[in-house]
């Protein structure tokens, strides 16, 4: 698992056992004001974007924005992560009442409004990389409106947690003999001092509503978070009321480096 003992309230302690089998390591993720180039990990700003690849468009036509990036060789390797490339995540600028924030609801791997981009190779010869960004600009999207409106970079850090209350396997955790999950109580000491929210990627998925997996069988097999962006004051990022949102894959395709198949969900209060 890890050096350091989880740190677990007293009241839980005697679900330890139960809660440790469920320890896995994840990237934590802040996002702050610094200059980046077009091949650093980001959240927003202009897309790495080389000459002779396309600028993804929505189902409008319109050229998306770049809603995050994630420079594989800048973060801390997790195993079922890719050691290198960058991975994109573009949503439209353009929503309307069906598809705010580019996201499917109803089907939440459509990525007509949203798309998961992954280059294996990552170029830092700006001479191989689009610079010049005057088509988005003409566009005259209000930033005002999109989740990320100031670009931030990224730092990231290795870090370990449990099943988060959230997630929907939380309910699986507990021997039948010693089960918590129907004591309200103890759930709200565990969300509290043991789910982890903000910025990640891998571990467990937050949520401020539910789990949309799990009331979908089909949404089971996307069990890997490969990107969590958290409402965030200090960076100005906020989705929809204090919203958040996930991107999640089947643990075959992040395999094989497929991305054609992505789940994209959001929630606020």
């Amino acid at each position: 698992m890890m050096n350091n003992k989880l740190q677990i309230p007293e009241e839980l302690e005697k679900y330890r056992e139960d809660i440790e089998k469920t320890v896995v390591p994840y990237i934590k993720i802040e996002a702050i004001k610094g200059e980046t180039n077009l091949h650093n990990s980001k959240f927003g700003g202009y897309p790495y974007l080389p000459i002779d690849a396309e600028h993804p468009l929505d189902s409008y036509g319109n050229p998306m924005l770049l809603l995050a990036q994630i420079n594989y060789e800048e973060m801390p390797h997790l195993d079922n992560m890719p050691a290198k490339g960058m991975l994109q995540f573009f949503i439209t600028a353009t929503s309307d009442k069906d598809d705010i924030y580019g996201a499917d609801l109803d089907n939440p791997t459509n990525q007509e409004n949203f798309r998961v981009v992954y280059h294996k190779e990552v170029v830092t010869d700006e001479s191989k990389l689009v610079t010049d960004f005057n088509y988005l600009e003409a566009m005259n999207y209000d930033y005002n409106l999109f989740p990320v409106p100031q670009e931030r970079l990224l730092e990231f850090k290795l870090d370990y947690e449990p099943v988060s209350t959230q997630d929907y396997r939380f309910e699986c955790v507990f021997e039948e003999d010693n089960d918590l999950s129907d004591d309200y109580d103890l759930i709200d000491i565990y969300a509290d001092k043991l789910d982890v929210d903000g910025h990640k990627v891998g571990g467990y998925a937050y949520f401020t509503q539910d789990d949309p997996r799990g009331y979908n069988e089909d949404l089971k097999e996307y069990e890997v978070l490969l990107l969590q962006i958290d409402t965030d004051g200090e960076s100005e990022i906020m989705f929809g009321d204090s919203g958040i949102a996930n991107f999640f894959i089947k643990p075959a395709d992040l395999k094989n480096l497929n991305f054609k198949d992505v789940m994209y969900t959001w929630d606020c209060c």
